[in-house]
């Protein structure tokens, strides 16, 4: 890939830090009720971060089979994009978590009685805080991960500038 390519690649994790930006608010504002409310609003918000760990990776192919790679500190910026699949990654299984740890409302095995409304709502009280640290601990990897798309964009955007003055001072 042509150096001349890489101001495209800065830009498109520019996008893609934002969109983590904006997942990141969404998992932060999330409002729930124990239960069908809480599949229902969490697993969009889980799809959402698969798309962004698919497409954080994407770009971290693309980059490691450039000509990025022969440009001094192109490492340090392939790693800090490998260490935002990872963080993604996290985010979505923190988001997992939280659904896992949802009280759902399903029939008992025969022969066991069924849940009355104090039993639902001590199991309801109890999935809360873990559910919340849950969505708390994806909206943190969420962060990074936006925080490490904007390092990266800035890392090829110094790195494409001094390959320039490179060229113009030989």
């Amino acid at each position: 890939m042509p150096l001349l390519d890489l101001a495209e690649h800065a830009q498109q994790l520019r996008t893609l830090a934002r969109d983590f930006e904006t997942l990141h608010a969404r998992v932060r504002d999330v409002s729930y009720t124990p239960g069908t409310d809480a599949l229902r609003q969490i697993s969009p918000l889980l799809l959402m971060t698969q798309d962004l760990t698919a497409t954080v990776l994407v770009r971290l192919g693309a980059l490691d089979s450039s000509t990025y790679t022969s440009v001094a500190g192109s490492r340090a910026s392939l790693e800090c994009l490998a260490s935002v699949v990872v963080a993604s990654s996290l985010a979505g299984n923190d988001l997992a978590s939280a659904l896992h740890a949802n009280p759902y409302e399903g029939a008992s095995f025969p022969g066991y009685p069924a849940d009355d409304a104090s039993v639902r709502t001590a199991r309801h009280a109890e999935a809360i805080p873990k559910m919340t640290g849950h969505l708390a601990d994806a909206a943190h990897q969420l962060d990074l991960s936006a925080t490490g798309c904007h390092y990266v964009a800035t890392g090829i955007t110094r790195d494409l500038a001094a390959t320039q003055v490179q060229r113009r001072s030989r």
